[in-house]
């Protein structure tokens, strides 16, 4: 990014500030159709005697309902990410966290009464035509009822999120937020924000490289005390429901919101630590390139050759929209939105939310995607990965809002699939072999990222919870848990710092989504896939995606993929996309050494 430029995104779109009049407004309004539902419908359902038109018609309220909360939600998000330490934002955060958790406690009727109604009664529902467009949300509320609980029971774990998980996320972004990276560059010892620091995880300099990983991660050690008892905190509230709720893991709550089963996710998680022999040669292969016998934990990200590597914010955007353009000039136009529309915020600064975003909630309102751009490599495809986030937020607002959002393993598949374009756009435009080395490993270190990291990560959280069950597990506890795993899915093929076994601390997804991080590898690997369909079939694929993109959450996964032709059910399929980055990346790569 140029000296000086500052990439902002518009929030008045949404609302002039958090004390706009039209924002407390929408919230009035809220509150108020809320209760004119309930007193609407509540029981209604219950006693069989409500019509499938007339259901059609409270389904359709709370569409309305949701999607007029979204607004204020997404704004104080939105605005919480860049100015966490606002007043007026901290309060106003609060006020939509008691609101959210007030209307999924008193909308919780229609749920819980349609799960208990009878089979015959159900199926006419279902049946009818007047609720064609939600059969699948309708089904999935029959496949979920054994997990229910009383609406006393629904109610009170609604409400008391209040105080408890919410409060403590809160807790966790603002204090995290507010970390200072003090180091010494050179002859100059300044502050740093963590986008910062993690940006020189990839510098040219291994001190500079050791330095920034040291810093990092000391920093999680030095707020032991506040991370460790909100982790434990957060991991045994997600445990205790789910045991109330009669799963049998954990991970299990996860995979059902996921629509997932069990048995899928086990497959991806065994086929995926098979494959860190992968992870192994790479890095044996990048010892012997750099010259060295063996690397430093901090030396996993070490540039190789001299790839140009530092863009500006423009040149990131014409290459975007170049090769999105190059699929679909309709999706060029989607994607250029977010530029000239001011939807994303780009610029580093001190106080604003480390890593990257996309933030959708309503089909009704126009995404906002959160970068930290330094103008580097791994920037510009953290840019387009969180583009196709956005890319497929505005493609699923054909959906109504029951039907809008996708289950976390769908959600990736149109940001993975935007970076497998831009790599081969990259691939196709660098000439040198120098340059060709240098560009191949950052992307297999990226995807390695996505499959392998993700996969660990998701191993760690499967253990930790398992510990937790019975026990608290103090900060070294969990460090050594963690190391387990860098060191099962590395081998020998690195040596560790001291550092390496508190990176836990810094991974949010285990704070705020326990177990979210498998969706990665799955959509990583389902990715490839369709990307192999995409340069078999051409043009036939590029409308089936669009319509694969377009559906939303309207239906399973398994359904949904079927029509492009992906049988995630098969045992072969995890495999296949693991043999595709050994031959189409490492091969590659160890035939140009």
């Amino acid at each position: 990014m140029s000296e000086g430029q500052f990439i902002e995104w518009d929030l008045t779109k949404l609302y002039s500030s958090s004390d706009d009049h039209a924002l407390i407004d929408d919230l009035r309004y809220v509150i108020s159709k809320k209760d004119e539902l309930i007193k609407e419908y509540k029981g209604r359902i219950a006693e069989e005697s409500i019509e499938a038109s007339e259901l059609r018609l409270a389904l359709e309220r709370i569409e309305e309902i949701m999607s007029k909360f979204a607004k204020p939600s997404m704004f104080a998000y939105l605005s919480h990410s860049v100015t966490p330490a606002s007043p007026a934002i901290q309060k106003l955060i609060r006020k939509i966290d008691d609101l959210e958790s007030q209307l999924e406690s008193d909308l919780l009727f229609l749920k819980l009464e349609l799960s208990k109604v009878s089979g015959d009664f159900f199926s006419r529902l279902l049946d009818s035509a007047e609720l064609a467009n939600y059969s699948h949300y309708l089904e999935l509320i029959r496949t979920h009822r054994v997990h229910m609980l009383s609406e006393p029971e629904e109610k009170m774990l609604a409400l008391k999120e209040l105080t408890g998980k919410k409060a403590l996320l809160n807790l966790y972004d603002e204090f995290t937020s507010s970390f200072i990276y003090r180091l010494k560059i050179g002859e100059d010892e300044k502050n740093f924000t963590e986008s910062e620091v993690e940006t020189m995880r990839r510098d040219k300099d291994p001190e500079v490289r050791k330095k920034a990983f040291v810093s990092l991660f000391k920093k999680s050690e030095e707020n032991s005390i506040v991370l460790t008892n909100v982790y434990n905190s957060l991991a045994k509230d997600w445990d205790l429901e789910a045991a109330k709720r009669g799963y049998s893991s954990p991970i299990s709550m996860r995979n059902r919101e996921n629509e997932t089963p069990d048995v899928a996710v086990q497959s991806l998680v065994e086929a995926t630590s098979n494959g860190y022999s992968l992870v192994q040669d790479y890095y044996r292969l990048k010892a012997r390139i750099l010259n060295k016998e063996s690397l430093l934990h901090s030396d996993i990200y070490a540039p190789i050759g001299d790839f140009k590597d530092l863009f500006s914010w423009q040149e990131a955007k014409s290459m975007i929209l170049e090769v999105i353009g190059s699929f679909d000039p309709q999706l060029e136009h989607i994607v250029g939105e977010f530029f000239e529309g001011n939807f994303i915020h780009g610029s580093i600064m001190p106080g604003k939310r480390s890593g990257a975003y996309c933030s959708y909630a309503s089909p009704e309102i126009h995404p906002y995607v959160l970068v930290n751009f330094g103008g580097k490599m791994s920037d510009l495809l953290t840019l387009a990965h969180e583009l196709g986030h956005g890319l497929h937020a505005v493609l699923s607002s054909k959906q109504t809002m029951l039907n809008y959002e996708t289950p976390l393993t769908m959600a990736e598949t149109a940001s993975i699939f935007s970076e497998m374009l831009m790599t081969d756009y990259l691939l196709n435009a660098i000439s040198g072999r120098e340059e060709k080395i240098s560009f191949i490993t950052s992307r297999i270190e990226e995807i390695f990222a996505t499959t392998a990291r993700q996969n660990m990560f998701t191993r760690f959280e499967i253990e930790a919870h398992n510990r937790m069950s019975t026990e608290y597990l103090s900060f070294e506890e969990l460090g050594e848990l963690y190391f387990d795993e860098l060191k099962l899915m590395f081998g020998e093929t690195i040596d560790f710092l001291p550092e390496s076994k508190y990176e836990w601390a810094r991974i949010p997804h285990f704070f705020h989504t326990p177990f979210y991080c498998y969706a990665y590898n799955f959509a990583q690997l389902l990715v490839i896939s369709l990307y192999r369909k995409y340069l078999e079939d051409g043009d036939v694929f590029k409308r089936r995606y669009v319509v694969l993109l377009e559906s939303g959450g309207s239906d399973s996964p398994e359904i949904l993929l079927g029509k492009v032709g992906i049988d995630i059910s098969s045992p072969r399929f995890w495999e296949n996309g693991i043999d595709f980055i050994k031959e189409n990346f490492l091969d590659r790569l160890r035939a140009m050494i």
